[in-house]
């Protein structure tokens, strides 16, 4: 065991916690630690005596806690063997975290499943040196912000999951414009990840989602899109929505072939004879079907409706819209 009387930093700047190397320290011996730093003694599993910036003796009387280990173990005697943390209390930004698969997340309006990815960065900063110590750094020679990431990131993406559910839900998020909503996941996920990083010893000080998407091949996103694009046109049809739904499965019924495509034919078309019949019932003197007054108030806001689901308007021009429908009337 080599003697050392002298303790520094000369890890990296990447460098979140540095071991020192050896361990056979004298009594006597100097600390240095740097600003933005402490130094932590570490021995039989247990976090001793802890030291902020500055330079120090080692002396039975600074490091009290160590000193009953040392009495009991090695007898007062030196040099002792125990393990000296350099930790770094600065603020490191931009790690990355993604989903390696996505995650699949029901639409709050439409409740169709669809999958999503997410990817953003985050920045931590050391909080509780004791605590982190002991959590975190284990047997490591060294924690830099890869081996934190690697360690964080099973740790968000494990809950992001039922985060991001829980947030798309408590907010009424539309899924197809979650993208536009970013902020407003972050801000509600934060105080989430706070508590998620506490019992690490870690404080979150920058939390950001770059990107929230849905791969456009995936079969709920399609379906969402479908749902959505039927919602417009009942707003906007009201009561005729079904009979153009009725239309739209006679066309697709005729193009049917073989016998089977025969019979659906015919029983489909006695009852397209039955709704051409109201059809018939509701044309005016001119022989054309009646169609809705253009200038009619509440058609108007029906087919604002369907586009603000669609997404083609914001709420904000619906509602301004709205109103001067509404103070024609």
């Amino acid at each position: 065991m080599a003697l050392v009387d002298r303790l520094k930093f000369n890890g990296g700047p990447d460098d979140i916690a540095w071991k020192f190397p050896d361990e056979g320290i004298t009594w006597g011996a100097q600390l240095i630690v740097n600003d933005s730093q402490e130094a932590i003694f570490f021995k039989g599993g247990e976090v001793h005596d802890l030291f902020g910036p500055g330079t120090y003796t080692l002396k039975s009387n600074n490091i009290p806690l160590l000193e009953k280990f040392v009495n009991k173990v090695f007898g007062g005697d030196t040099p002792f063997a125990a393990e000296v943390w350099f930790i770094s209390k600065q603020i490191f930004q931009g790690i990355g975290w993604g989903t390696k698969t996505p995650i699949q997340v029901e639409d709050p309006k439409f409740g169709i499943i669809t999958n999503l990815r997410a990817f953003g960065v985050y920045g931590i900063r050391v909080a509780d040196t004791r605590t982190f110590v002991k959590q975190v750094i284990g047997t490591q020679g060294k924690t830099t912000t890869e081996s934190i990431q690697n360690l964080m990131l099973s740790t968000i993406v494990s809950d992001i999951e039922e985060m991001l559910s829980q947030v798309v839900h408590e907010q009424n998020i539309d899924i197809i414009r979650i993208n536009t909503q970013r902020s407003k996941i972050e801000e509600a996920f934060k105080p989430l990840l706070v508590k998620k990083f506490e019992r690490f010893g870690i404080a979150i000080e920058q939390f950001e989602i770059e990107s929230l998407n849905i791969p456009q091949d995936d079969p709920g996103y399609k379906a969402l899109q479908q749902a959505k694009a039927d919602k417009a046109q009942m707003d906007i049809l009201g009561d005729k929505y079904a009979q153009k739904r009725m239309l739209d499965i006679g066309e697709a019924g005729a193009k049917n072939e073989g016998a089977g495509g025969g019979m659906m034919q015919a029983g489909m078309g006695m009852g397209m004879g039955q709704m051409m019949g109201q059809m018939m019932g509701q044309m005016n003197v001119s022989g054309q079907p009646q169609q809705a007054n253009a200038d009619d108030p509440t058609a108007k806001i029906q087919k604002l409706k369907g586009m603000l689901d669609q997404g083609l308007i914001t709420q904000a021009e619906f509602d301004a819209k709205k109103a001067k429908i509404l103070e024609t009337m």
